[in-house]
């Protein structure tokens, strides 16, 4: 039996713009329609960036036009209020079966267990059972519980942006080489989430997918990789770049979760002539003692090296902190202050620490430390400089010094709009950060035009006069519509 399926990502309610679409939903979505189903995917989170470019239904109204045999939810932990609201308008609306499914239930596998507005619970990656489940699916009187095997990786396919509402609009395309991370970080969950055995791609079907992808969607100007651990085999993530070169796209190319013992001058060679913009580095902790205590398996030294061989080579040059890990306080993340000033990064983000089910960093808190609550709790400070209270603290490391640090260190590190200026002053005067209120005032734009300046001689370097002034024409349009 053929049905109607809706997938829907509820966006969170906050300054944050998201450029992709949910890979997820694209790939059970793909798969579905290659049974013959009809699909559409609803990813609010991508859609609230093209308000003033298309018309964005409400889900009332997508319920009422597309009436759907079976919806899945995504639910991500930091979007848990969103997917409350969202569940509670659909069951107004409809009778159809909901589907919830999603990284949250891997930390959170008790939660929507008896309410009746759901009838099938997923944990894990859905590709070997989504087939058999949409079939078969139909109204329950408690949620049934459905846990996933990981998937081979000739099991993951690829995405279908066909299926998407605003998909035409896509300038982002993301793909992942791989699942899984073999690593210990202790603040980490995505060995819960992915696995610890790394399940490699055929490249060679990767880079097709890319392809095919740039084929169909000619507005797509970046292409993102977003494995859990890249460069996990450095080989191979070579002969990758070295593929997207020969495939001659001139896109723009991105990667995510890079480690610093895991890249090198010749990967940085090839990264640029691929179209390579950014490297982000995990860092977490410039304090010797916090960062030993994370497990990461590399050391301050090696990620200083790397910093400076991503500067060499013209990169735009990224760093991911923790604050509030085991052993941290406001004296220590000073540490991490001075580290990012010295390896001058020209974005930061910093992490709030979350103490997440099942993960070493939880076990600490819960001997030395209290643990509030996690759901709906984002751990970045948005550019609007809107934020919550830290989920979790210590007697060393109390609330009220944690959101003086991630103010201070997002004040010195350029992370806000510069709009927010008012309400920035107000909480620098709150929290006595006078000096970095000022770093940030006087710096800030000149530090956005270094960048952009920075950003249109690579990408002239790269791809030449016709590509540069297409997106310098691109960001004018944009800014006279804003």
């Amino acid at each position: 039996m053929k049905k109607r399926v809706l997938f829907i990502n509820p966006g969170k309610n906050d300054y944050f713009t998201v450029g992709r679409i949910h890979m997820g939903q694209t790939l059970l979505g793909g798969m579905l329609k290659r049974q013959g189903h009809e699909v559409l995917v609803m990813d609010y989170a991508f859609l609230r960036g093209l308000r003033g470019n298309i018309r964005v239904p409400e889900i009332e109204e997508v319920v009422e036009t597309f009436k759907p045999d079976v919806i899945g939810i995504t639910v991500f932990t930091y979007v848990y209020n969103e997917c409350l609201s969202m569940i509670e308008r659909i069951s107004m609306s409809t009778d159809a079966p909901i589907i919830l499914g999603g990284p949250h239930f891997i930390m959170f596998p008790g939660d929507f267990g008896s309410d009746t507005r759901i009838s099938y619970l997923v944990r894990g990656e859905a590709e070997d059972v989504i087939k058999d489940l949409v079939v078969t699916a139909k109204k329950e009187k408690t949620p049934v519980s459905i846990d996933c095997t990981l998937p081979s990786p000739e099991g993951i396919p690829a995405v279908n942006l066909d299926i998407a509402y605003g998909s035409e609009f896509l300038s982002d395309y993301q793909i992942q080489l791989s699942r899984g991370c073999p690593f210990d970080c202790t603040f980490c969950n995505v060995k819960m989430v992915a696995g610890k055995r790394v399940r490699l791609r055929d490249l060679s079907l990767c880079v097709r997918q890319i392809i095919e992808a740039k084929k169909r969607y000619p507005n797509i100007r970046t292409i993102s990789i977003t494995d859990d651990v890249p460069t996990i085999n450095k080989n191979r993530f070579k002969e990758f770049l070295k593929m997207l070169k020969n495939a001659n796209l001139d896109c723009e190319l991105t990667v995510d979760n890079v480690r610093a013992d895991l890249i090198d001058e010749e990967m940085i060679g090839l990264y640029v002539s691929a179209g390579g913009q950014n490297i982000c580095l995990g860092v977490e902790s410039g304090h010797p003692e916090v960062f030993e205590m994370t497990h990461k398996g590399e050391s301050l030294e090696k990620i200083a090296v790397a910093a400076k061989l991503i500067r060499k080579h013209g990169l735009t040059l990224g760093m991911c902190f923790v604050i509030g890990l085991p052993g941290d306080n406001l004296k220590r993340h000073m540490a991490s202050l001075r580290f990012a000033k010295t390896l001058k990064p020209d974005y930061a983000f910093w992490n709030m620490c979350v103490p997440w089910p099942f993960t070493e960093v939880r076990q600490w808190y819960e001997k030395n430390g209290t643990i509030g609550e996690l759901r709906n709790f984002s751990t970045l400070i948005d550019p609007m400089v809107n934020y919550q209270s830290p989920p979790a603290f210590t007697a060393q490391f109390p609330p009220e010094d944690r959101i003086k640090a991630w103010l201070m260190a997002n004040m010195q590190t350029y992370w806000f709009d510069i709009r927010s200026l008012g309400k920035l002053a107000r909480e620098a005067a709150r929290y006595g950060l006078y000096r970095p209120l000022l770093i940030f005032a006087f710096g800030k734009t000149l530090h956005t035009i270094k960048m952009r300046l920075e950003f249109l001689a690579r990408n002239f370097k790269q791809f030449g006069l016709y590509f540069t002034a297409g997106k310098v024409l691109r960001k004018l349009r944009q800014h006279a519509r804003i």
